[in-house]
Protein backbone atom coordinates (compact mmCIF):
# COMPACT_ATOMS: atom_id res chain seq x y z
CA UNK A 1 0.00 0.00 0.00
CA UNK A 2 1.52 3.45 -0.99
CA UNK A 3 2.64 6.18 1.68
CA UNK A 4 -0.34 8.79 2.05
CA UNK A 5 1.28 12.25 1.10
CA UNK A 6 1.74 14.62 3.84
CA UNK A 7 -0.06 18.14 3.09
CA UNK A 8 2.58 20.76 2.85
CA UNK A 9 3.41 22.67 5.59
CA UNK A 10 2.32 26.42 5.37
CA UNK A 11 4.76 29.59 5.10
CA UNK A 12 3.68 30.12 8.75
CA UNK A 13 4.15 26.55 9.70
CA UNK A 14 7.89 26.05 7.77
CA UNK A 15 8.56 29.13 9.55
CA UNK A 16 8.13 27.94 12.94
CA UNK A 17 9.51 24.80 12.21
CA UNK A 18 12.53 26.70 11.11
CA UNK A 19 12.42 28.65 14.02
CA UNK A 20 12.52 25.29 16.79
CA UNK A 21 15.43 23.75 14.63
CA UNK A 22 17.46 26.95 14.85
CA UNK A 23 16.99 27.05 18.54
CA UNK A 24 17.13 23.31 18.77
CA UNK A 25 13.71 23.19 20.82
CA UNK A 26 11.57 25.81 22.63
CA UNK A 27 8.52 26.91 23.93
CA UNK A 28 5.66 28.08 22.38
CA UNK A 29 5.78 31.37 23.63
CA UNK A 30 9.89 31.55 22.67
CA UNK A 31 8.30 30.47 18.88
CA UNK A 32 5.69 33.40 19.45
CA UNK A 33 8.59 36.14 20.68
CA UNK A 34 10.41 35.58 17.16
CA UNK A 35 8.09 36.34 14.86
CA UNK A 36 7.29 39.48 16.86
CA UNK A 37 10.93 40.43 16.43
CA UNK A 38 10.73 39.19 12.84
CA UNK A 39 11.88 42.11 10.27
CA UNK A 40 9.17 40.95 8.40
CA UNK A 41 5.76 42.60 9.04
CA UNK A 42 3.95 39.57 7.02
CA UNK A 43 4.58 37.59 10.38
CA UNK A 44 2.00 37.76 12.74
CA UNK A 45 3.26 37.67 16.41
CA UNK A 46 -0.15 37.12 17.49
CA UNK A 47 -1.20 34.08 19.75
CA UNK A 48 -4.09 33.40 17.36
CA UNK A 49 -1.88 32.79 14.83
CA UNK A 50 1.32 30.81 15.94
CA UNK A 51 -0.15 28.65 19.00
CA UNK A 52 -3.10 26.59 16.83
CA UNK A 53 -0.03 26.53 13.71
CA UNK A 54 2.14 24.68 17.22
CA UNK A 55 -0.69 22.55 17.88
CA UNK A 56 -1.99 21.55 14.46
CA UNK A 57 2.20 20.42 14.34
CA UNK A 58 2.28 18.72 17.15
CA UNK A 59 -1.25 16.16 16.23
CA UNK A 60 0.43 15.80 12.61
CA UNK A 61 3.33 14.89 14.36
CA UNK A 62 6.21 16.93 13.27
CA UNK A 63 6.59 18.41 16.99
CA UNK A 64 7.47 16.29 20.66
CA UNK A 65 6.06 18.55 23.39
CA UNK A 66 8.38 17.93 26.31
CA UNK A 67 7.14 19.13 29.77
CA UNK A 68 9.18 22.23 30.98
CA UNK A 69 7.95 21.56 34.70
CA UNK A 70 7.95 25.43 35.25
CA UNK A 71 3.97 25.15 35.51
CA UNK A 72 0.69 26.16 33.38
CA UNK A 73 1.08 22.85 31.65
CA UNK A 74 4.47 24.91 29.92
CA UNK A 75 6.45 22.44 27.25
CA UNK A 76 9.42 23.03 24.71
CA UNK A 77 8.73 22.03 21.42
CA UNK A 78 11.29 19.92 19.41
CA UNK A 79 11.12 18.65 16.02
CA UNK A 80 10.27 14.98 15.61
CA UNK A 81 11.88 13.06 12.56
CA UNK A 82 8.44 13.59 10.70
CA UNK A 83 9.07 16.93 11.39
CA UNK A 84 12.39 17.44 10.31
CA UNK A 85 11.74 15.64 6.97
CA UNK A 86 8.18 18.12 6.37
CA UNK A 87 11.07 20.78 7.06
CA UNK A 88 13.33 19.38 4.48
CA UNK A 89 10.22 19.89 1.97
CA UNK A 90 9.09 22.62 2.67
CA UNK A 91 12.97 24.07 2.42
CA UNK A 92 13.55 22.58 -0.85
CA UNK A 93 10.16 23.11 -2.29
CA UNK A 94 11.26 25.01 -5.58
CA UNK A 95 8.30 25.98 -6.90
CA UNK A 96 6.79 27.88 -3.73
CA UNK A 97 10.52 29.32 -2.93
CA UNK A 98 11.08 30.78 -6.65
CA UNK A 99 7.50 32.70 -6.66
CA UNK A 100 6.94 35.69 -5.95
CA UNK A 101 4.92 35.71 -2.90
CA UNK A 102 3.78 38.67 -0.67
CA UNK A 103 5.14 41.68 -1.89
CA UNK A 104 3.57 45.31 -0.85
CA UNK A 105 5.71 47.26 -3.13
CA UNK A 106 5.24 44.78 -6.53
CA UNK A 107 1.40 44.98 -5.30
CA UNK A 108 1.30 48.92 -5.06
CA UNK A 109 3.38 49.47 -7.99
CA UNK A 110 1.52 49.78 -11.01
CA UNK A 111 -0.74 52.34 -9.34
CA UNK A 112 2.16 55.07 -8.08
CA UNK A 113 1.51 56.76 -11.95
CA UNK A 114 -2.19 57.03 -11.10
CA UNK A 115 -1.45 59.76 -8.12
CA UNK A 116 -1.43 63.33 -8.48
CA UNK A 117 1.92 64.40 -9.82
CA UNK A 118 3.16 66.52 -6.47
CA UNK A 119 1.84 63.67 -4.30
CA UNK A 120 3.71 61.19 -6.21
CA UNK A 121 6.90 62.89 -6.55
CA UNK A 122 6.70 63.12 -2.71
CA UNK A 123 5.80 59.70 -1.81
CA UNK A 124 8.16 58.35 -4.40
CA UNK A 125 11.42 60.46 -2.51
CA UNK A 126 9.91 59.31 0.77
CA UNK A 127 9.86 56.01 -0.64
CA UNK A 128 13.31 56.46 -1.46
CA UNK A 129 14.51 57.96 1.82
CA UNK A 130 12.88 55.05 3.84
CA UNK A 131 14.68 52.42 1.33
CA UNK A 132 18.21 54.58 1.55
CA UNK A 133 17.62 54.34 5.78
CA UNK A 134 16.57 50.52 5.55
CA UNK A 135 19.85 49.79 3.68
CA UNK A 136 22.29 51.52 5.71
CA UNK A 137 20.58 49.57 8.86
CA UNK A 138 20.60 46.52 7.28
CA UNK A 139 24.63 47.04 5.89
CA UNK A 140 25.33 48.17 9.90
CA UNK A 141 23.49 45.21 11.25
CA UNK A 142 25.99 43.17 8.51
CA UNK A 143 28.98 44.80 10.29
CA UNK A 144 27.91 43.31 13.63
CA UNK A 145 29.76 40.08 14.91
CA UNK A 146 27.52 36.92 15.47
CA UNK A 147 24.29 38.74 13.68
CA UNK A 148 21.31 36.11 13.41
CA UNK A 149 20.21 35.33 10.15
CA UNK A 150 23.19 37.18 7.82
CA UNK A 151 22.02 35.70 4.65
CA UNK A 152 18.42 36.98 5.36
CA UNK A 153 19.46 40.11 6.12
CA UNK A 154 21.96 40.11 2.93
CA UNK A 155 19.24 39.17 0.63
CA UNK A 156 16.56 41.94 2.09
CA UNK A 157 19.70 45.06 1.81
CA UNK A 158 20.11 43.01 -2.23
CA UNK A 159 16.04 43.86 -2.54
CA UNK A 160 16.01 46.98 -1.30
CA UNK A 161 18.77 48.18 -3.31
CA UNK A 162 16.76 46.52 -6.29
CA UNK A 163 13.97 48.69 -5.62
CA UNK A 164 15.93 51.54 -4.92
CA UNK A 165 17.30 51.13 -8.62
CA UNK A 166 14.07 50.48 -10.09
CA UNK A 167 12.45 53.01 -8.69
CA UNK A 168 15.33 55.11 -10.30
CA UNK A 169 14.88 53.80 -13.78
CA UNK A 170 11.10 54.46 -14.01
CA UNK A 171 11.69 58.22 -12.95
CA UNK A 172 13.43 58.62 -16.55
Amino acid sequence: MAKPKSRALTELEGAALTVIHRLRSCTPYRVRLDFLQSRSHEWSGSAGAVYPALRRLHARGLLRADETGEGRRSVNYALTKAGSDALARWLMDVERVAGSGLDPFRCRADLWPDLPKGERQAFLKALADELNRKCATLAQLLKAKGVPEPRAIALELALHRTRLNWLRSSAE
